[in-house]
């Protein structure tokens, strides 16, 4: 796997992305809509834990349990990484109390097991768990981890890179998609709970145009606000819950 960009390529052996700087925390945000319009939506609520243990070999694993609150469903999503890569182990996600439609297994170069798959042009058609299986020339990261992923690199003002990831759930078609961050800037923001945070400001050139926020403070939570930009106009945004 290659790209003919000029900005440099990072993979999951390369032994540069590692969550070892990523502390255990409980963070929530509050989801909302800015629409072109000016019209503002409360989306809900995004709950994050981070925890730690070791598997059978010895390899310390990153834990992170999402409940999503969206004003007419509960999701849940749980994933298990490897904390020195950030390269995923396990993915589920699913609405509380039914069956997952989406669990992902990865075992270095493959990735397989259920997922929901996107139609372009089909945003709201009834979609169905399907099977897959995949067998890559090279371990990838998988963009579920989003903003716990970005926070892994070595980020310092001008930093850019390019990687490959999975697009285990996405706002558009497509299984593999290459990534672009660069860090433009440094700013202060209100954290909620963790007070003024000063933090790495990163654009991602994803499957749309993303921003985070991503604290220079180690010792608390790495992801502290998000944007996304959406194809038609909208903007959605992950802010620190007031209450």
């Amino acid at each position: 796997m290659h790209s003919t960009d000029s900005i440099p390529i990072v993979t999951p052996d390369d032994g540069i992305v590692t969550g070892e700087h990523i502390p255990a925390y409980h963070n929530r945000w509050e989801m909302s809509a800015v629409y072109p319009d000016g019209t503002v939506a409360h989306r809900g609520f995004w709950n994050d834990e981070i925890f730690f243990d070791t598997d059978s070999s010895g390899r310390e694993i990153l834990h992170r349990k999402q409940v999503v609150e969206y004003p007419d469903q509960v999701s849940v999503q749980e994933e298990e990484v490897y904390r020195d890569n950030l390269q995923h182990k396990q993915l589920i996600i699913g609405q509380r109390n039914e069956e997952p439609h989406t669990r992902i297994f990865y075992e270095n170069k493959k990735i397989f097991g259920k997922k929901l798959f996107r139609v372009e042009g089909l945003m709201h058609m009834d979609q169905i768990p399907v099977s897959f299986s995949y067998e890559l020339p090279c371990p990838v990261f998988d963009w579920h981890l989003w903003g716990i992923l970005i926070a892994g690199f070595p980020l310092k003002v001008g930093y850019s890179v390019r990687f490959l990831a999975h697009e285990s759930y996405s706002y558009l078609p497509g299984d593999f998609r290459w990534f672009t961050l660069r860090v433009n800037d440094v700013e202060t923001i209100d954290g909620g709970k963790w007070g003024q945070v000063i933090c790495y400001v990163v654009e991602v050139k994803a499957e749309v145009n993303w921003k985070i926020w991503i604290a220079t403070d180690k010792s608390i939570a790495p992801v502290q606000q998000i944007r996304i930009d959406q194809p038609d106009g909208a903007q959605f945004w992950w802010k620190p819950a007031k209450k």
